[in-house]
């Protein structure tokens, strides 16, 4: 019977609820107290009054006596009352330590509150226990260490497994971050994560906010860092979660802050493996999401998530070395490395962006080149006489611009501008190496199906179109202006130079087109790409090699010299070096009429020369004036840029 008892008693005891219990110790502690209280009285009026009561199991003892409040000095003695209060407080401390090891698995399984309150209920009476015995309670500590230590390890094994359950389950769509949430962010980042204020319900599980979509007309709340705002999934905020929790454990049961640091690494290299095989390895495909595909929205959702843990790493690194001794801060490494992974992957994701544009250029609009013919759109699409008119492009051009405008109408609104000109600049990047490669390998390939301009006019709308999209790409909100030299690579292919001014200079597009005429040798004269200006902004035709020599220069290597030259000079400037010609910088300067000997020379060079336009408007300096100016006189010359073609007869 008595065996039977036993056996319910625990039971009894392992089937209480949490509360019940601690409702149940309070009431053994208080009467565990009361009794040994009056043994200290007793022994205290023994000795006050002389008494001493000898036995043998007591005589040869050395006992303590405390005083009601445990201040005064311990006296030694061989009564038997101090013997017997020796014995009751070794007997109180073995009875709870045993209670406390029948409910060992009950424990594991509370809330971090739960364990709390029953570590400081335990450790005070402890601490009284070992005021009346004189001797620290070994036993009763190691008792509450140990279901201290397996609540977190249950605790962990726990949180591993929900955390798996939240990614494979996560959709990767922004999260609402209730007020409970951020401010136990803020607490974090203000030194006071140790002191938790969240509210348990039943049965300990924390009582967090729920991830349960707001209607569309709700607006969802970001997590603030130090005044820095982040848009994060419900598994991002689960993790944060964890790791203050874990955090608090730490300040809580500092014999196990070292345990407690090792868990931390764990929780932040689950999430961020798991993360990067669901997002950039398209796991998410085929978990319990179910995601039809990765986009754009899920990596830049995954980004704002890595910035946030990037922005809290510092934060909970000082949080758990508070907690540790000086020679445990080298655990804290760990925290260093895990820094180092999130950061290589939020490298990997911006890449993955860019990689994005790629696999759509390449793949899907790369094929358009084939369709294209820009001598046949220069003959059958004008050009639009006003600059700010929107330029027609052809397929492939018109596609690149319009994907780029959609992935930066998606990731302004889910990136921070720091991240959006980073994302935009590695694309803008890849976009100028990859559009003249494009059409330089369609050019070259087998099928022929594309072949560069042969005609002035299609080299020029082919180098209009790339500079129109380059240009609209600049324009896009908030991206960093890129300094695009596709066009360049172009006109290098296509033998040809097409020069825009800088918008801020002229109020109207001036291209200078030259076509590049090889010498006798072989060898091809050098242009000058910078802009032209003409105060007439005609489009005249001017036969040559593009460039005005100076009076001094000669045609060397050339037996016959084209003598016809039908080209306009552009006007002075006030500042001209002459101070004394009298020419203003808005007269106009021409050229005198070839002679009859002089056109009979040109048709017979006719072959050897090769034509320039030049499409020139005002207000735009001019390269020639400081090529030209040391060649003007101050008896008379009309111009210091002058190419006279009686000059030339006289080099002759």
């Amino acid at each position: 019977n008595g065996t039977d008892a036993s056996a319910k008693g625990i039971s009894g005891v392992a089937s209480m609820s949490l509360d019940q219990f601690l409702d149940c110790l309070k009431m053994l502690f208080e009467q565990v107290l009361g009794l040994l209280w009056g043994a200290v009285a007793v022994n205290k009026y023994c000795i006050s009054e002389g008494i001493l009561l000898d036995d043998k199991a007591a005589s040869n003892e050395a006992t303590t006596s405390a005083d009601g409040q445990g201040n005064e000095a311990s006296q030694l003695t061989k009564s038997a009352t101090a013997a017997a209060l020796s014995a009751a407080a070794d007997l109180a401390e073995k009875s709870v330590s045993e209670l406390l090891r029948l409910r060992r698995e009950a424990h594991s399984l509370v809330s971090f509150d739960g364990m709390r309150q029953l570590w400081d209920t335990s450790l005070t009476f402890t601490l009284q226990l070992e005021r009346f015995s004189g001797k620290k309670a070994y036993g009763l500590r190691s008792t509450l260490l140990a279901q201290a230590k397996s609540f977190v390890e249950r605790k962990h094994e726990s949180n591993m497994s929900s955390l798996v359950a939240a990614l494979d389950s996560e959709r990767w769509v922004q999260c609402n971050v209730s007020a409970e949430r951020q401010a136990a962010l803020t607490r974090l980042c203000s030194g006071r994560a140790a002191f938790s204020s969240r509210a348990t319900g039943r049965g300990g599980d924390t009582v967090a906010a729920s991830n349960v979509p707001l209607s569309p007309a709700a607006k969802m709340a970001d997590a603030d860092v130090e005044g820095v705002r982040y848009k994060v999934v419900w598994s991002c905020l689960l993790l944060l979660e964890m790791v203050m929790d874990d955090v608090a454990c730490a300040a809580h049961f500092q014999t196990l802050a070292a345990n407690i640091v090792g868990k931390v690494c764990e929780l932040l290299r689950l999430f961020n493996t798991r993360s990067t095989h669901l997002v950039l390895g398209a796991g998410a495909i085929h978990s319990a999401a179910r995601l039809k595909s990765i986009n754009a929205k899920h990596l830049a959702i995954v980004t704002q998530c890595i910035a946030l843990m990037l922005a809290i790493l510092p934060h909970i690194r000082a949080a758990l070395m508070a907690q540790l001794p000086a020679k445990q801060h080298a655990l804290l490494t760990d925290l260093d490395k895990i820094k180092t992974d999130y950061a290589e992957h939020s490298e990997k994701v911006l890449n993955k962006l860019v990689s994005i544009i790629g696999g759509i250029v390449e793949h899907s609009l790369a094929p358009k080149i084939s369709k294209t013919s820009f001598d046949q759109r220069a003959r059958s699409i004008p050009m639009p006489e006003n600059p700010d008119t929107a330029l027609e492009c052809c397929a492939f051009l018109d596609s690149v611009l319009t994907n780029t405008t959609k992935m930066h109408q998606v990731l302004k609104v889910m990136l921070p501008d720091e991240l959006l000109r980073d994302v935009f600049s590695r694309i803008f990047a890849y976009l100028d190496h990859k559009i003249p490669s494009l059409y330089k390998a369609a050019a070259t390939s087998a099928e022929k199906n594309f072949t560069m301009p042969a005609t002035d006019d299609g080299k020029i709308r082919m180098i209009k179109e790339v500079q129109y999209v380059t240009g609209a790409l600049n324009c896009l909100p908030g991206v960093l202006p890129w300094k695009f030299t596709a066009f360049k690579v172009l006109e290098q292919e296509l033998d040809i130079i097409v020069i825009q001014s800088e918008p801020e200079d002229v109020q109207q597009e001036e291209v200078v087109v030259v076509e590049k005429n090889e010498t006798a040798d072989g060898v091809s004269p050098s242009v000058d790409s910078e802009p032209i200006d003409n105060k007439g902004g005609r489009e005249e035709i001017v036969e040559g090699d593009g460039n005005l020599p100076a009076d001094d220069e000669t045609s060397a290597g050339n037996e016959e010299v084209p003598e016809e030259q039908t080209s306009s000079v552009p006007e002075e400037r006030a500042e001209s070096s002459d101070a004394n010609d009298g020419i203003s910088h808005e007269e106009e300067v021409s050229v005198a009429s070839p002679t009859a000997e002089e056109t009979q020379t040109a048709e017979v060079s006719e072959e050897q020369q090769v034509s320039t336009v030049e499409t020139i408007t005002s207000d735009s300096e001019t390269p020639e004036e400081s090529i030209n100016t040391d060649a003007a006189s101050d008896t008379g010359e009309v111009s210091p840029v002058q190419n006279s073609l009686g000059e030339e007869e006289a080099l002759l």
